[in-house]
């Protein structure tokens, strides 16, 4: 038998020690399995399944108030409408002369809709009697402490439901009572009854929830089915008397919840084994196979490398400590840098530093230079201000402040060399560059904005105008009418009293031929003479004829305001654009008359989808722009211009076109006269707004086009494209 050398003892001593390593290695990796999955099991079953349970109770509670917020929208959108309903002088006249304005108010209920659902109308007086009613309404007429409620100002709306039928579909009715004021006072009440179907509720129910409204103790309408045993919960709306109920099946929670904690146990079961078999394959690589021999090789050399390498380890660790320092300020600030960058240019935002010392910009970001149209180049050798000297509105006070704390935030209009305008906000804030202060500042362009409150402020007031225009126009028709009708009533019986001074005339003749009555003659000549008969009896046909061309004038602008003036709907509707034009001619005649003679060539024209209100304000501004340039033209000589208006028909596109023998634009003018705040009137004459709105509604709100052509000293022609 052959005896072992040292070598090969050797060998097996580190084998023995590399298994013994081996088996402890694999025993603390089990241990740590074992110990972390009861940790994790105890952790999801204990804390976050119940947490889950919480949850999930908490989501439904929180879906049954956003359910309930959505019926409240629901109900709250027609009492809205109903109001607005309640305004219209329709109704303001049917509850102040029932008698004589209940066919108009029958007419126009019957036409009524509720956001395109089915809805019945009742309009009652002050004292509750109805002066329109539905036969199928009749018996649910708004009464008692409700009804006194409502035209005593003590409450603004009234809603509840009543009940047609005992069941079916059809049978609970919403009952929305608001009140018809006359100069700020309830003179009468009108009601919609809504039927309750199921899109009242805000979603539709399904196998794990049911959803119901309540009133008085009981379902009205019920959506939905659940699992017994359920969690039921409630909410009342702010309609008293009204409210919801959700159900949720409670086996469907516990399942839910159940599953959910299964699905993180299995994953923690995945991971934690992955990770165990992963710590194994490596520590097995790294740790047990060089282990042993490492230990022996380590022995021999840990005193010789222990005493070389101490004070190397030191100034390692202090090289390492400062390089890593150094490098994460370093990627800090790049990020913060970058962040910052990245931020202004995500939201238009242009920004440049300013040296307080020199003047000069030292930093920017690209969209300064295309905002404020700079070369490059010319930042080294010209200061913030001489970079935009000379050119209007004071830029170069507001891009080049003097210090950071000079208003740090102020609203301006920025002139570009081209002639293009913007406004702009600019915010300065105070910059630390090398160890001194500069100054920092940040440009947002704001058309947008600007735009948005400009079109807000103007329909504010076109409304207001709008509103009061068609009440004038309104009032004046009254009057307008007696005096026509007074008018036709003296011109007939002048008829009839021109007749009887005939015969009276002819009795006179046969008088005078007969020598009779000589005394009575003598004082009927007498009389006519001092009256001037014979001018009343020729003149008075012709008053008359002229009274009534007046009135039917006053009746044509009447109408042509109230048709101009009416207010438009959020929606595009079907527009005559002919007739559109008709209105804005007759409104706008004071603009023109003195100046200009109109023209018109009208193709007929199908009802093209528009917001009226919008395209009224263009042809508006179109109209009266085309006049003062007339006026500039002609000025006090007492010549008249001409204002040529056409329409034509396309294919696919309307074309208005407006043309003027004004003084014309001039070349240099023609690309910036739709940009905000351009005029070239005189101060205080003009905004520069309305033909940037006009170019607003054509192009963004309706997809058409607006061009000009014109000639400076033979006039401008706008052409308007909109599609149908």
């Amino acid at each position: 038998m052959k005896s072992s050398s040292p070598a090969d003892q050797t060998e097996r001593q580190l084998e023995d020690k590399g298994m013994s390593f081996a088996k402890l290695f694999n025993l603390l990796l089990l241990g740590f399995l074992a110990i972390q999955v009861t940790i994790g099991v105890i952790i999801i079953v204990r804390f976050i399944g119940g947490e889950m349970k919480r949850m999930q109770l908490e989501s439904v509670k929180v879906q049954l108030e956003g359910r309930e917020h959505a019926l409240e929208n629901y109900l709250n959108d027609r009492l809205a409408l109903l109001e607005d309903y309640a305004k219209l002088p329709v109704f303001v006249a049917g509850v102040m002369n029932p008698f004589a304005q209940r066919a108009d108010v029958v007419d126009f209920i019957d036409a009524l809709t509720m956001l395109k659902e089915e809805a019945y109308f009742c309009l009652q007086d002050y004292d509750g009697n109805p002066i329109y009613s539905d036969a199928k309404t009749a018996i649910y007429l708004l009464k008692g402490q409700d009804f006194t409620d409502l035209v005593e100002q003590k409450k603004r709306f009234m809603v509840d439901i009543v009940m047609f039928a005992k069941s079916g579909p059809g049978s609970s009715f919403w009952r929305l009572s608001v009140p018809v004021n006359y100069n700020g006072l309830p003179e009468g009440v009108l009601t919609a009854y809504i039927p309750v179907s199921k899109e009242a509720l805000p979603i539709a129910g399904n196998e794990m929830t049911r959803l119901s409204i309540i009133t008085d103790g009981g379902s009205i309408i019920s959506h939905g089915s659940v699992q017994e045993p359920a969690l039921t919960l409630r909410v009342k709306t702010r309609f008293p008397g009204i409210e919801l109920r959700q159900s949720v099946s409670r086996q469907v929670i516990e399942k839910r919840v159940e599953y959910l904690v299964s699905i993180l146990i299995i994953a923690l079961i995945i991971g934690t084994v992955t990770l165990s078999a992963v710590i194994q394959l490596v520590g097995r690589q790294i740790l047990i196979v060089p282990h042993a021999k490492l230990q022996a090789i380590s022995k021999a050399l840990e005193q010789e490398v222990e005493k070389q390498t101490a004070d190397l380890k030191m100034r390692t660790a202090q090289l390492s400590v400062e390089n890593r320092e150094r490098r994460e300020a370093e990627a800090a600030a790049q990020e913060a840098e970058q962040l910052v960058t990245t931020l202004l240019e995500g939201i238009g935002a242009a920004f440049f530093i300013i040296d307080p010392d020199t003047g000069h910009i030292i930093n920017h970001n690209d969209r300064a230079l295309s905002m404020l149209n700079i070369v490059p180049g010319k930042l080294a050798w010209d200061s913030c201000r001489e970079l935009f000297e000379g050119l209007p509105g004071g830029m170069p006070d507001l891009l080049c402040p003097e210090n950071a704390d000079q208003d740090p935030f102020v609203e301006g209009v920025i002139h570009g060399k081209d002639g293009h305008t913007f406004p702009i906000a600019r915010h300065l804030v105070s910059v630390e560059v090398g160890g001194r202060k500069h100054i920092g500042v940040i440009l947002f362009d704001i058309t947008e904005r600007k735009n948005l409150e400009r079109r807000l402020s103007i329909a504010q007031k076109l409304e207001s105008i709008g509103e009061l225009a068609s009440g004038i126009a309104h009032e004046i028709n009254t009057p307008v009418q007696y005096i026509g009708d007074s008018v036709h009533f003296v011109q007939e019986a002048f008829e009839d009293v021109a007749a009887v001074m005939e015969t009276k005339d002819e009795l006179v003749r046969q008088c005078r031929d007969e020598g009779s009555h000589g005394d009575l003659l003598k004082t009927i000549e007498e009389t006519s003479d001092d009256a001037d008969l014979e001018f009343v009896m020729r003149e008075l046909p012709k008053a008359c004829a002229r009274a009534l061309d007046g009135t039917d004038r006053v009746a044509t602008i009447v109408r042509a305001m109230k048709q101009f003036s009416h207010p438009g709907s959020e929606g595009k509707t079907a527009v005559d654009l002919n007739q559109s034009l008709e209105n804005t001619i007759t409104v706008a005649k004071n603009e023109w008359k003195y100046v200009a003679e109109i023209e018109t060539d009208f193709e007929p024209l199908p009802p093209v989808p528009c917001l009226a209100g919008d395209i009224n304000q263009v042809f508006l501004n179109i109209l009266v722009n085309a006049a003062h340039a007339i006026e500039d033209v002609v000025g006090n000589s007492g010549e008249k211009g001409t204002i040529r208006i056409s329409t034509r028909n396309g294919a696919r596109f309307v074309t208005i076109s407006i043309s003027d023998t004004g003084c014309g634009i001039a070349p240099e003018n023609r690309d910036k006269i739709f940009d905000p705040f351009f005029t070239t009137k005189d101060v205080g004459k003009g905004t520069g707004q309305g033909l940037a709105i006009a170019h607003d509604i054509i192009v963004e709100r309706h997809g058409g086009s607006i061009d000009v052509r014109s000639k400076p000293g033979e006039g401008s022609t706008f052409i308007i494209s909109l599609p149908y």
